[in-house]
């Protein structure tokens, strides 16, 4: 089945210390001194408007009148040092500059435009010379809807490329190496990002929402769904939330799920981007994101669809319902968004969980399950959950809804009646052709007001939802013996003689004369009857490896 700040910019107060760890301070004359000036939306180049040069930490631009950066320009008093100053912008339908013909500027050249009307977005500047080792190059900007933002040093990005947000100001300054940022500073700390435990990102309440918000975009969060919710701000129709960047675990792959209600005339569109570290020619450490890569348009009375929007690039790849780190190699930060719909002001979709299950395929690099919580896993129940078999309905989808059919078992333990066939076409994915999509059948779940995700999970985790009262939908693949063609695990006593990808509901688990067996639903039976089997547990675990240990989660 089948970027962003670039930095946290948390305020760095590294402190130059000497003889008894006393701070000393660095008067402005030891250090080459920096001149600079913007073009500003409504004004120009601030010489030619009077306002003149800014030096050595001044604001050049304007804040809290929404204009924006068109271009800079920046020069060096040098003082005698070897030293220059060389700068790129990220611009409005241009990108960064040093991915075009333009380049770099440096000494005095304009970095962006005059006359287009296109606004700067992110910016980055770096010493350059046989003394650059001597100096660090401190920049702190203002982004439109955040404020001052802290300082980036260095050739780091100071902004928001890709997030379409304009510049409104900047200050630049140049102090010895090692003494730190300017310590006087207007900047709101930006969220330092969170480390997600485990593999598995889950938001689900309006706290987690706020919490983790680093910008709301005609949204806000609704106390009024269940937990909290996002939802579209009054007298609007499209709005867009996105998260702070989070610190993962090394993964190679990743399935976003969410949970949502989509009344009739809206949609969703959830996406992630991703960041492999890697290490320039200098030996700096630096951070290489996608696009927002998209999982698809969702949507209860629509046409639902997977690849609607970028799904690739040479960072990473979202193939239908998994994003895939490119090269054979791994990612260790992730960002979501949600962009919201309607047709009708007044009207909005919901999103009430957003979540993101991680794995790493490379051997000896998997990421350990983490469980909070501890409970009594022996002499477990067998949840008695109804058997439906997806051979006996519509016959011209019946061998292709083995997903919807294990939604529609659950659902109905639930007291959620609902037939396979809805599911299936609930959860049918147009552009894929299919009823698997992995989050399609999850999201459908949610519809009816549940918590529902996708996640990588483990036999204790799949004991943990049992415990709970709780059946879970797990991916797998098999032949029935020995013989059957195919490179496969074999489940001994299984329906059907093969099948790479299959769904399947676990309803308990048992020991029989000291053997371990999991008690299973399999919609693959010839009929209702014959859908609850027991499985030794080790024929599943190596079936349910193959899919990477897929399950369906949903309360």
């Amino acid at each position: 089945m089948k970027s962003y700040l670039k930095r946290g910019f948390g305020l760095l107060f590294a402190l130059l210390m000497i003889g008894g760890l006393v701070p000393i301070s660095v008067s402005a004359a030891t250090s080459p001194n920096v001149s600079y000036q913007t073009h500003i939306e409504n004004i120009g180049w601030e010489v030619d408007a009077g306002i003149g040069l800014k030096s050595n930490g001044e604001i050049s631009g304007t804040s809290g009148k929404s204009l924006r950066l068109e271009g800079i320009k920046i020069n060096l008093d040098n003082q005698g040092y070897d030293l220059g100053v060389s700068y790129q912008t990220h611009i409005q339908n241009i990108g960064w500059e040093a991915n075009t013909e333009r380049g770099w500027k440096s000494n005095g050249d304009m970095s962006g435009t005059a006359g287009l009307s296109y606004r700067l977005e992110a910016i980055q500047i770096k010493l350059t010379g046989s003394d650059a080792d001597k100096f660090d190059i401190y920049y702190q900007v203002h982004v439109q809807n955040m404020g001052w933002l802290g300082w980036a040093k260095n050739g780091e990005s100071a902004g928001t490329a890709g997030y379409s947000y304009r510049l409104e100001a900047i200050k630049i300054q140049i102090v010895p190496k090692g003494q730190g940022a300017p310590t006087e500073t207007t900047a709101i700390p930006f969220h330092e990002k969170k480390l997600i435990d485990g593999n598995l990102l889950i938001n689900s309440s309006s706290n987690d929402f706020n919490e983790n918000a680093f910008s709301l975009e005609d949204v806000e969060i609704s106390n009024n769904s269940g937990d909290g919710g996002i939802v579209l701000k009054s007298g609007t129709q499209s709005g867009v939330y996105t998260s702070n960047p989070f610190k993962t675990n090394p993964f190679t792959k990743l399935v976003l799920s969410w949970s949502s209600d989509t009344p009739e005339g809206t949609s969703i569109q959830v996406e992630a981007r991703v960041s492999k570290n890697s290490w320039d020619s200098n030996g700096q450490l630096t951070e290489n994101w996608s696009n927002w890569l998209t999982w698809g348009t969702w949507g209860t009375t629509i046409q639902r669809a997977s690849g609607t929007g970028i799904t690739d690039d040479s960072v990473a790849k979202v193939d239908v319902d998994t994003l895939v780190v490119s090269g054979g190699e791994t990612a260790s930060e992730i960002q979501y968004r949600v962009i919201l719909n309607s047709n009708t002001s007044g009207v909005t979709p919901i999103v009430r969980l957003i979540s993101g299950a991680l794995r790493n395929t490379i051997p000896g690099q998997g990421i350990n399950k983490v469980f909070t919580d501890n409970p009594d896993l022996s002499n477990l129940k067998v949840l008695d959950v109804p058997q439906l078999s997806q051979m006996v309905r519509d016959p011209s989808i019946a061998d292709s809804i083995c997903s919807p059919t294990s939604v529609a078992m659950i659902l109905n333990y639930y007291g959620t009646q609902v037939q396979p066939e809805e599911v299936a076409w609930g959860a049918y994915d147009y552009s894929y052709e299919d009823f698997g999509n992995w989050p399609f059948n999850t999201a459908y779940a949610s519809s009816f007001g549940y918590q529902a995700y996708v996640d990588y999970s483990t036999i204790d985790g799949l004991k943990r939802e049992i415990a709970a009262g709780h059946p879970v939908a797990a991916a797998v693949a098999y032949k029935n013996s020995d013989y059957a063609d195919g490179d496969l695990p074999v489940i001994d006593g299984a329906p059907i003689t093969s099948t790479y990808g299959h769904l399947i509901v676990v309803c308990g688990f048992t020991n029989e004369d000291g053997t371990d067996y999991i008690i299973i639903n399999d919609p693959a039976a010839s009929s209702d009857a014959g859908v609850r089997v027991m499985y030794r547990l080790d024929q599943f675990a190596a079936a349910w490896a193959e899919s990477g240990n897929i399950a369906y989660i949903i309360h």
